[in-house]
């Protein structure tokens, strides 16, 4: 799928329309006329030597290309499709650059291969004859964003509220303890992949003729909150582990009762908070 709009176009998906602003932004830094350019994007699927990847393709004036990895099916490679251009349109090109490398890594279960839909990819669109309503409907950071109201999205786990249109549209709000009522809440958290390989391994004895101590290791938090408890924490630096020791006194039961729900307290904990914390939050 490519579209190429012009002046008098208007877009197909107001998703495009952060990706747009942006453009039209560095295309006034640059004194050119962003409404007389023709602005492409393109998002498709590959097939080079038996094997799929996505393919990002932006063309204003310039071209810009993001290739996703190579995948045994082509449904893998639509998801990564679809995961670039959301991406893209909430980040731009520096965002589409970090998935893409981050996408080597990242499986796709079998309900989100069976669930790919190539349609998906016709979704995106740039314009540059955007209706002052549409251009005010952008899109919240990160996933697990759910509709509220007409005009309102909530990240369930933090209740954090991003709003779509109107006077406040690209805004993210919180609700006030005393007032009940929305007030700013500021950016969220922009996470960072560090270039760092972290592994964990565990080691104990017997005492008693017992093992009582329990020792639990997360080695990629992000991965088990999606599985297990189904929610993503999109906020949070990479890598992300979590390592614990628990001993019992008597017996290993209250061992190994925390061992079996430390990843049920803390992940729902830190899903809570998707703004950075500040030094009088973590001195508590």
């Amino acid at each position: 799928m490519i579209l190429v709009t012009g002046k008098n176009t208007s877009s197909r998906n107001s998703q495009a329309t952060l990706a747009f602003m942006r453009s039209g932004q560095a295309a006034s830094q640059n004194n050119d006329d962003a409404d007389s350019r023709a602005i492409a994007l393109r998002i498709a699927v590959e097939q080079v030597d038996g094997k799929f990847r996505a393919s990002l393709h932006i063309q204003v004036a310039s071209s810009f290309s993001v290739i996703g990895p190579s995948r045994t099916s082509r449904p893998e490679a639509i998801n990564d499709g679809v995961e670039l251009g959301n991406v893209y349109v909430a980040e731009g090109p520096a965002g589409a650059r970090r998935v893409a490398v981050s996408l080597a890594n990242r499986k796709w279960s079998l309900k989100e291969i069976e669930e790919a839909d190539e349609s998906a990819l016709e979704g995106f669109a740039v314009s540059t004859g955007l209706t002052p309503d549409v251009i005010k409907k952008l899109l919240p950071r990160g996933e697990g964003w759910v509709r509220h109201d007409d005009a309102t999205l909530v990240n369930p786990q933090s209740q954090i509220f991003f709003v779509k249109t109107g006077q406040n549209a690209g805004s993210y709000m919180k609700q006030d303890p005393v007032s009940k009522n929305l007030v700013n809440a500021g950016e969220p958290h922009v996470p960072t992949e560090f270039k760092t390989t972290i592994r964990g391994a565990s080691a104990s004895w017997l005492r008693k003729g017992a093992k009582l101590d329990r020792a639990v290791l997360l080695n990629d938090i992000t991965k088990i909150a999606r599985l297990a408890l189904k929610f993503p924490l999109s906020f949070v630096d990479q890598p992300a582990c979590a390592y614990a020791l628990f001993q019992g006194l008597r017996s290993a039961e209250s061992a190994q009762w925390c061992a079996e729900n430390f990843h049920k307290k803390l992940l729902p904990l830190l899903a809570e908070k998707i703004h950075s914390y500040e030094v009088s939050e973590l001195e508590k």
